[in-house]
This record gives structure tokens, C-alpha cells and sequence, in this order.
């Protein structure tokens, strides 16, 4: 067979059919019928008759000119590529479609596959399939003149002449124009169902798989299918080896559990959100729900631990959908030059959208990574970080929109959910959050009792009685994932050194610290506690959940009170929530000869930090403080009550008069005070109810009335 040049590019053409052809005829010499059995080459504007093909045999689509063709596979035996690209197309495209392109007529077709690792052998199989009157034109987008803007002239001329043009791409609006504004047919190959895999490994093997897991092959790429096919495995190998390489695609391997999100009380709202999109998609895939009506997003806001990347991969799960995790430091991973980092960015939704089958997940972790254009200043190194950072941001609210957007033939975003997190909801971008990108925020708190209680079945394992687990999760309330996890892993590490199974007692001694505690020290927090726990009973304020001192995870020390969430706070509950948070305070002045310790102050987050940061904002921000002027948010409040001295002076009144509020309560319960801070120095842990029955066991001073506890 002859080499000729290319018109268009001047190289030698490659030919990647593995016919013979009977002669070449140069096409700008050939009348317009002898199209009708010839065979058209894009790059070589050659025509070739070539018989008709049972069996189509491709190979990977990178073909070097010079190299020896590749001898064909044994007669009755598909090739692992033919075997998988066959499957897909012939399960993607109805049979009257195929009959259309197997027909004389002249016709314009468009195949988008999943990723750009499927161009080239989908134009190998479909140039075999159909033969080679087809002139194929294949862009993976490698290339910067792949796009749009080129190609539409002689796509134009060949079409006005009578000849068959088809378009491969994973991206359809890389391929010309005047191809998309022509388009006859247009063919959507689908990522392999497990039921496609079983006819390519049928055609490999020739023997039909067994026992497919759900879920087979769903995030894998064509090449990660493709290994998968070994010469001589059996059916059953061959699907051992995708299910594992589906595991590893979501970060998970055989041996992972994961939470059912349908008892995942823990995750509250976002297991709501995440059980109705599991319905959604299973609609949506059934072909009776539009992409347009599916939620397109999620932003999973907490403190540290609370289980906002587990939750990603529950639910990616629980959907059944392939998810793709990264974060704004992975685009940097290769350079910090600009187009770099944004290619970067850009290859993540590629990945997504070829993995959909019909949705994939594409987790955004420490999205506040991102900036907020707002926190741009007007310094010359905030406008060097304007700057750089402009490009990006928009890239991505641009990356963002085509995600969520519709199911045009142009648009390769289609089916992508995207779920983001952050610790730090003020550093994201409120365009970001806006519907039809990330559409919502929804906050993840620390589990209550029943939460507690469903993560350490989880973690247990069933080595405990559930029975038991109610007493540990109640004294665990209001505790991170990552505690809880780390609460069972001592409570595993405690039994496995004393050579016996996990028993209940090891959970308690792993809750408490090994540290030696001086007894005055530990004196002094037992009654400390309790004083915050008689307090919250005495005034009526919430409800008391529990007592800890020495714990090994949280706060070593503390006493919980939910507030009632049935009515909104009014002045007299903020004034009784800062009455609880000093009532520690009242029990080491009322009790012990030494006054109060430090133990009370420190940071925002102790004591007289949470009550100062109530009382300053009944003044600044709640409108019920005595004035209504709105000064501030309750995030400000501490800075504003440090430099604006008629508020400080304000707010340190009030909390003078509490404070008196809390010693003279303390003051009236003092046997109940010290009964509880006995118990629990001897328990270290005591129930909400536990302590409630002490107190009710020793009433107040005779004398005391309900009207002196207020305030």
C-alpha cells in the first residue's frame, strides 16, 4: 500500500484499519457515487473498499506510523478494548440508529463519550464498525487548535459533497461548528453499567460473569476498565479486580465499612438532604426525573471532627455515584503558575462529568481556600492577590454554573453534584452559595445522645450489647465523630492489653485521663461543676445532660445544658444561660476557703468568655438589652465590649448583678452542691438525671423563696 501526504497537515497519514484495501483512488478525482462503498480518512483523504466487518478489533488509540500493524486477535475472542468499546456502543445506541449509520446516505453524526480516554478508541471502533466512507474527526482537547473555531470549513465542503462526517469527543464543544449546527445523530456513549461489563467480559472470557456487585465499575475510567482484562483470568477475576479498582476509585477498599446514612441521625439536615438526593438520582436514572429538578449542591459547614469528608463518601454511597475528592492546595500541587493551577481545577470537573453514570459527586474540601473577593484590600499586596487569584475564582463560579447546567449536547458538565466543606462559613464566597451552584449551607453540630449512640454501634461492632451503649452516649452528648472514634479505638487498645474482648467498662475508663489529678485541684473542678450543674436546675434554665471531670476527648472538664430550642431567647433566658456559665464560679466562692481560681476565665470559650459574649449582645446585636439600635453581630460583640467603654461598663454591671444572682443560689443549694461535687469526684461522670436526683434529695436552705433566684 502506497503513502501519500495529507492536504491539510503535509505529514503521512497513519492508517489504523487492519483491512487490506483492494486499490486507492485520490478522492478529488472520484465522482460522487463512488463514495457508496469507498472508505473516507480524515487525515489522509483516501479512499479505500473494504468489505464488510463482523467483528471489529481496535487497539489503544495512540498510533505511531512507522510502527508494524498490530496482529489481530485470535478468531472467535474479542480484544479487551474491542470487548468494552463494543459493549458500551452497542448498549448506548438503539439498533434503528445503527441501521442509519451503516446506510449509504450522506449524514452528519456527533459521539460524545465519557472522557477524553475514550476518543481514540471510539474512532477506531466506530471507523471499523461502519467502514471507511466515514470521515472521522477525533479532539481530546490535548490540543490548543482543538476547538470550536476550526475544522468548520471543510466540514462544510465535505458534507456539501455527499460524504458521511462524525465527530468523537468527550467535550462536543471542541468539534467544529458547522458539525454541531448539522448534526443528523447524535450518540451519547454511557459510562459501562455492571450489565455492560458483563457482555464486554462475556466476549472476552466467552464465558458470562456470575454475581455482579451493584455498583461494578462505576467511577472508572476507560483505562481502569481496560486492565482489568487479563488473557487467561476467568469472568470471576476479572470482576474481583474492577470491584476492587471501584473501591479505590472513592478512596475505599474491600475491607472499608461506612455508616448507613439512613440511621446517621448525627448528620441531622444533611442526612435529610442526602436520603431525598438518593431518590432523585434512582428517578432521574429511570429517565423520570429531569437533571434540572435534582439539587446541584451542598456546603457542609463545621467545627473540625464533625464528619464533613466521611459524610461525602456515605453519600456518594448511599447514591450509588462515583465522587471525585479534592481540594484547593491538590490544584497546586503540580506549580503555582495561574494556567496551571486552573487546569488543574478544570480536570477535576472533566473527571466528574466522565465518571457520571447518570451523577458522579465532586467533593470541594476547605473550600474557604478559596477567597472571598470581599477580604481583597486595597494594599498593594491585596491587589497582587486580586490579581492572581480574579482568574481563578471565576474560572471556578464559571466551572461551578456549567456543572449545574442543562443536558445540551454542549455541555459535557451535565450529571456533576457538588458537595464542599469548610470550618470557616464567613471565608466563602457568598457567590459560591448562590442556587444553581453550591444552593445551600447546611451546618453540622455535635451529635446529641441518639447520634452518639448510632456512632458507637458503628464503631463497636457489634462487640457490645446495644443495650449499654444508651449510659455512654449520654455521657458523651454533644461530641465530634473524630472523639467518638477515638474514644472506641482507647476503649479497643484498653481490652486488647488486658488480653480480653471489649467490654463496657472499657469505653468508661477510656472517657477518663490517666493523669494524675492533686486532690485539692480535683476538689476544686468537682464542686466547680456541680455549681453550674445546681445552678441550671435551680433556675429552670434548659435541660442538664450530663457531668464529666478528667475526660480523655472534649473538654476535660464539663458540664452540659441544652438550651430549650422550642421558643426563641428572650432577655431572662440569655440572663439565665450567663447565671448557668457563672454559677461555677459562685460555687468555688460560696464553698471553698480560697475564693475562686482562674479556672473560670481565659478565652473566649470559657466561663465568663460565653457569658460576657450573652450579655454584650442583649446590647448590641439582639435589640433587647434596653436599646434597639442593631451595633454589631454577636461574633463582634467581645471586640466591641474591649474598646468601646460605655458598652463595657454596660455589660460588666450586668454581670456583676448575675454574678451575685449565682452565689446566692449556690449559696441556698450548697448541700446539694457539694452532694453532687462528692459523686462525681468518686464517678467522674454522672448523668443529667443522676445529678437531679441528688438534688431533689437535698433541698435548699429553709427559708430561701423562688423570687430571690431571680434575677
Amino acid at each position: 500500500m502506497k503513502k501519500s501526504t495529507s492536504r491539510r497537515t503535509g505529514k503521512k497519514p497513519s492508517v489504523a484499519c487492519r483491512m487490506v484495501p483492494k486499490r486507492l483512488v485520490d478522492l478529488r478525482a472520484t465522482p460522487r457515487n463512488a463514495f457508496t462503498r469507498g472508505a473516507v480518512d480524515a487525515n489522509t483523504r483516501m479512499i479505500l473498499k473494504m468489505p464488510p466487518i463482523e467483528e471489529p478489533e481496535i487497539e489503544a488509540e495512540d498510533h505511531d506510523d512507522d510502527a508494524p500493524p498490530s496482529k489481530p486477535a485470535k478468531r472467535g475472542r474479542q480484544s479487551a478494548m474491542t470487548a468494552v468499546m463494543g459493549a458500551s456502543f452497542e448498549a448506548s445506541v438503539p439498533k434503528e440508529v445503527i441501521r442509519k449509520l451503516e446506510h449509504n446516505q450522506s449524514l452528519a453524526a456527533i459521539v460524545v463519550v465519557p472522557s477524553p480516554a475514550w476518543v481514540g478508541p471510539m474512532k477506531d471502533y466506530f471507523r471499523a464498525k461502519f467502514g471507511g466512507r466515514w470521515l472521522l474527526i477525533a479532539r481530546d482537547g490535548k490540543a490548543r487548535t482543538q476547538n470550536g473555531d476550526v475544522g468548520s470549513d471543510e466540514v462544510s465542503r465535505d458534507l456539501a459533497r455527499g460524504l458521511c462526517v462524525a465527530g468523537v469527543s468527550a467535550d462536543a464543544t471542541l468539534l467544529p461548528r458547522a458539525l454541531l449546527s448539522a448534526v443528523d445523530i447524535t450518540i451519547r456513549v454511557a459510562v459501562p453499567s455492571p450489565a455492560v461489563l458483563a457482555t464486554a467480559i462475556a466476549r472476552f472470557t466467552k464465558r458470562s460473569p456470575k454475581d455482579l456487585p451493584p455498583g461494578l465499575g462505576i467511577g472508572l475510567d476507560l483505562h481502569d476498565i481496560v486492565a482489568c482484562f487479563r488473557p487467561g483470568s476467568g469472568p470471576a477475576k476479572i470482576v474481583e479486580r474492577l470491584q476492587s479498582a471501584t473501591l479505590a476509585s472513592r478512596g475505599e477498599t474491600v475491607e472499608d465499612k461506612l455508616p448507613d446514612l439512613k440511621t446517621a441521625v448525627e448528620y441531622g439536615e444533611a442526612r435529610t438532604f442526602g436520603l431525598q438526593l438518593k431518590r432523585d438520582i434512582a428517578a432521574f436514572r429511570e429517565g423520570a426525573l429531569e437533571w434540572s429538578q435534582i439539587p446541584k449542591g451542598i456546603c457542609l459547614v463545621s467545627e473540625p471532627g464533625c464528619g464533613k469528608s466521611l459524610y461525602a463518601r456515605i453519600l456518594a454511597r448511599e447514591c450509588g455515584v462515583p465522587i471525585v475528592v479534592t481540594s484547593c492546595a491538590d490544584w497546586f500541587t503540580k506549580s503555582g503558575y495561574l494556567d496551571d493551577v486552573i487546569r488543574s481545577m478544570r480536570s477535576v470537573f472533566d473527571r466528574c462529568a466522565a465518571l457520571a453514570n447518570p451523577c458522579s459527586i465532586a467533593f470541594l474540601d476547605e473550600i474557604d481556600a478559596v477567597p472571598n473577593r470581599d477580604d481583597f484590600n486595597s494594599s498593594n499586596s491585596g491587589s497582587r492577590n486580586k490579581d492572581y487569584w480574579l482568574p481563578l475564582i471565576t474560572d471556578l463560579l464559571l466551572r461551578l454554573d456549567n456543572s449545574m447546567g442543562s443536558s445540551s449536547t454542549g455541555s459535557p458538565r451535565h450529571g456533576v453534584i457538588v458537595v464542599a466543606a469548610t470550618n470557616n462559613p464567613h471565608g466563602v464566597d457568598p457567590a459560591l452559595l448562590r442556587p444553581g451552584r453550591l444552593e445551600k449551607m447546611v451546618r453540622l453540630e455535635r451529635a446529641d445522645a441518639a447520634g452518639v449512640e448510632n456512632m458507637l454501634r458503628f464503631h463497636v461492632a457489634g462487640d457490645l450489647p446495644d443495650r449499654h451503649l444508651p449510659e455512654i452516649a449520654g455521657m458523651m452528648e454533644r461530641s465530634t465523630g473524630a472523639e467518638v472514634m477515638a474514644l472506641v479505638r482507647e476503649a479497643r487498645r484498653i481490652a486488647r492489653h488486658a488480653g480480653r474482648p471489649l467490654a463496657v467498662a472499657d469505653l468508661r475508663a477510656a472517657m477518663l485521663t490517666a493523669d494524675k489529678i492533686p486532690s485539692k485541684t480535683d476538689w476544686r473542678i468537682c464542686v466547680h461543676e456541680a455549681g453550674h450543674a445546681v445552678t441550671a436546675l435551680a433556675i429552670g434554665f434548659g435541660r442538664l445532660s450530663h457531668c464529666v471531670v478528667g475526660a480523655r476527648t472534649g473538654s476535660a472538664n464539663r458540664t452540659l445544658v441544652q438550651a430549650d430550642a422550642n421558643d426563641l431567647p428572650t432577655r431572662r433566658t440569655i440572663e439565665d444561660q450567663a447565671t448557668m456559665f457563672l454559677g461555677g464560679r459562685a460555687a468555688e466562692r460560696m464553698l471553698l476557703a480560697t475564693g475562686e481560681s482562674i479556672g473560670g476565665g481565659g478565652d473566649e470559650g470559657s466561663d465568663i468568655g460565653l457569658a460576657t459574649e450573652a450579655i454584650a449582645s442583649l446590647h448590641l446585636t439582639w435589640g433587647v438589652g434596653g436599646t434597639i439600635a442593631f451595633l454589631g453581630s454577636r461574633k463582634d460583640a467581645l471586640e466591641a465590649v474591649r474598646y468601646d467603654r460605655s458598652l463595657r461598663e454596660v455589660v460588666e454591671a450586668d454581670l456583676q448583678r448575675l454574678q451575685q444572682r449565682a452565689d446566692k443560689i449556690v449559696d441556698k443549694y450548697r448541700d446539694a452542691v457539694v452532694a453532687v461535687a462528692k459523686a462525681l469526684q468518686r464517678r467522674r461522670h454522672l448523668s443529667g438525671d443522676s445529678v437531679r436526683t441528688i438534688f431533689e434529695a437535698h433541698p435548699p436552705v429553709r427559708g430561701s423563696s423562688k423570687t430571690e433566684l431571680q434575677p
